[in-house]
């Protein structure tokens, strides 16, 4: 009986297009290196690309080129989306390469908008969907929003010496969501609910001490008078956002306490309704970030399946340690060495229990 132990093993493997021309093998024994940065909204950062080569001859790409990704093992690959490279390096000796791409275009020489250009203009009184579609058709991507966000109204906007990815997150943080362009997509989903565009659920992973190289948890944050979930430790901080009552035009405070340190919004807000979004909002992301985890080890084709916003849970590294988490930000890295990740996770503030038995393995569906 044959017992290879190539037939047991994963073999890392990765697929580029270039305007559409598959490159894969002409990059196959040049890559020394590849890193994919999946980057959370509210990390208020686009995803990035880097790939690192050896050759004398391979010619820099322009700025503006699109580059599709995929990676995974042996024939199985997992979709990344497609960058637009935006910069571009050489050394030596020997001559190395190195390619630096985002998901969000920025350059209109090449693309049809640059997301990071300011402009100056107003918004009528419309709904979400009808505002990102808009927006991403200028800047030639495929709007994709929660289906509990795309008809909530937006008031009427002023856009002044704005660009459009500031625009969108500033207008997502009303509404506890998170705006960001991504594999050719401009996302606009809910925070927290680890769903779709469409309301599917996202990836689920159960993280365990044999997949992991390395991991740091920690809670609290300097300067608060209490640990995460620590009773009679103290008063619990306030979150304040002014707003200017619409009944008599004086400025008032709404507030909220939670277990952290005090924190004033230095904007005074039109209404209260803005001003109560700005606090629920804080108050959120101060329970988020109240317990936070790294963790980073050896690749498997299950946590290609996660993105940004992914649910995780741990499993066996400690009593505090083992809890529900939400994916901040994660990085898939592949060298000679083999397929790596690294994540950032925050704490899943409306974590629903998965069995084990039960994590989803199909692969992502990040934009279905």
């Amino acid at each position: 009986m044959d017992t290879s132990p190539a037939e047991f093993c994963y073999v890392p493997a990765f697929r580029i297009l270039a305007e559409g021309k598959d490159i894969t093998a002409a990059l196959q024994q040049r890559l020394t290196g590849l890193i994919l940065t999946d980057n959370g909204g509210t990390t208020a950062r686009s995803d990035e690309l880097k790939i690192t080569l050896l050759s004398e001859t391979l010619k820099l790409p322009p700025k503006g080129a699109r580059l599709r990704v995929a990676l995974g093992f042996n024939r199985e690959l997992t979709d990344k989306g497609w960058y637009v490279v935006c910069g571009v390096a050489s050394s030596g000796p020997p001559r190395s390469l190195t390619l630096y791409a985002t998901a969000a275009p920025m350059n209109a020489a090449r693309q049809p908008g640059d997301v990071l250009s300011q402009k100056t203009r107003s918004w009528e009184d419309m709904t979400v969907e009808s505002l990102v579609r808009t927006v991403a058709a200028s800047h030639g991507l495929i709007p994709r929003v929660a289906q509990s966000l795309a008809s909530k109204r937006t008031g009427h906007i002023d856009q002044i010496a704005e660009s459009d990815a500031n625009l969108l997150s500033r207008i997502a943080s009303r509404m506890n969501a998170v705006s960001k362009p991504s594999g050719g997509y401009w996302l606009f989903l809910s925070q927290g609910a680890a769903l779709t565009a469409s309301g599917k659920k996202r990836a689920t992973a159960v993280l365990t001490p044999d997949l992991v190289s390395r991991w740091t948890y920690s809670e609290g944050e300097r300067g608060s008078m209490r640990a995460a979930g620590e009773k009679n430790a103290g008063p619990p901080g306030r979150i304040g956002v002014r707003y200017y009552d619409e009944t008599d035009g004086r400025t008032r405070t709404a507030t909220a306490d939670h277990e952290g340190p005090p924190s004033q919004y230095p904007y005074t807000q039109p209404a209260s309704s803005q001003a109560l979004q700005k606090v629920a909002r804080g108050k959120m992301q101060a329970a988020r970030n109240a317990r936070k985890m790294s963790l980073s080890g050896p690749c498997t084709p299950e946590l290609l399946a996660l993105t940004a916003e992914s649910r995780v849970q741990t499993r066996g590294f400690g009593e505090r340690e083992d809890t529900d988490w939400l994916t901040e930000s994660l990085i898939f890295s592949l060298t000679p060495a083999g397929l790596s990740y690294s994540i950032n996770l925050v704490k899943d503030t409306a974590a629903t229990k998965v069995s084990p038995k039960k994590q989803q393995n199909n692969g992502p569906d990040y934009f279905g």
